[in-house]
């Protein structure tokens, strides 16, 4: 059994066919099928059923799936040690990030990092909140900048390097645009575009409302905080999300409110151990903390590893208006 072999037999996995599979290798599938073929003889079993809904695993294949990754994990860790001591930075990364708007610097980090480490592969997969978790305890990504998660089990570790207080996003010209420290109660009976549940923002806002014992019906939601925003630019309602989110280039004609009681929101890197593994891992890190603290991020209303609630002022304002 070859480790190009298991390479293979995860890209079928993870493309669900064959003919993705090859593309995303850069070969022919005759030659990828010829090798696999090979592995399933060795095997003296199939590992895929092939039919029109492409490659799907039979159980000796799914038993195959994490021995598999390990092998290929491992063998990835001694190369990575070995180019480490003789000084130089290769091996493969790959990282997930949950996108939001403004404090997102996934996509500086990665053009200088590339150029910096040529001989570093690096994969960047934009997932699903509710994906992130999963990817990093399975082993599928090295680590993840994401929203708070909470999950239980020592597999999953947060360490949080951004926080900011969760805010009111609404239309400029609505009545709470640009109010301090409004009421919860004050916002019952508008229409609140909602993110779903599981969503860091979408539970830190529950919680505020059930604190002060406030009901409120659930009418729309949307999949992600671009929505939310779009959405509430357009003036169909209300939301919800963390200050340092809302970039106002970016959404022209959207207002922010404090939140009395406001709890904190809070981005930072999801991982599986105790450290992450690899230079190059640790490195693409640094490199991401570094575009942190140039200036763009953490942005307006966002702390490091802690949140004040003060709101840097801009220009000769009202004292019961929120600069915007």
């Amino acid at each position: 059994m070859e480790l190009r072999q298991l390479e293979y037999f995860l890209a079928i996995v993870e493309e669900g066919s064959f003919s993705s599979a090859a593309s995303r290798l850069f070969m022919v599938q005759s030659s990828l099928s010829a090798s696999l073929l090979g592995l399933e003889r060795e095997l003296g079993t199939d590992l895929f059923i092939r039919g029109r809904r492409g490659a799907e695993l039979t159980d000796a294949g799914r038993a195959l799936l994490e021995p598999a990754r390990a092998a290929l994990e491992q063998t990835g860790r001694a190369r990575d040690a070995v180019a480490e001591v003789r000084g130089l930075l290769r091996g493969t990364v790959r990282i997930a990030y949950a996108a939001t708007p403004r404090i997102d610097e996934m996509a500086e980090t990665l053009s200088r990092f590339r150029k910096e480490h040529p001989e570093v592969q690096v994969h960047a997969v934009p997932a699903d909140l509710r994906e992130v978790a999963e990817l990093v305890i399975g082993g599928q990504v090295d680590f993840a900048v994401t929203p708070r998660i909470d999950r239980a089990g020592s597999a999953f570790r947060f360490k949080p390097l951004v926080s900011s207080s969760l805010a009111l996003i609404c239309p400029a010209g609505h009545r709470l645009a640009g109010a301090r420290d409004v009421d919860p109660g004050d916002v019952v009976d508008e229409l609140i575009i909602d993110l779903p549940r599981g969503w860091q923002s979408r539970d830190l806002f529950d919680q505020v409302m059930n604190e002060r014992g406030l009901t409120r019906q659930v009418t729309l939601e949307v999949q992600d905080c671009f929505g939310v925003l779009a959405l509430v630019q357009r003036g169909m309602g209300i939301s919800y999300g963390a200050r340092a989110c809302i970039d106002p280039d970016m959404f022209d004609g959207v207002g922010v409110a404090t939140l009395a009681g406001a709890p904190l929101w809070e981005l930072g890197v999801a991982y599986r151990d105790d450290t992450l593994r690899g230079a190059a891992g640790r490195a693409f890190l640094a490199a991401y903390l570094e575009q942190c603290s140039r200036g763009r991020t953490p942005a307006a209303g966002a702390t490091p590893q802690g949140d004040s609630g003060a709101f840097p002022p801009a220009g000769p304002r009202p004292p019961e208006r929120l600069p915007a």
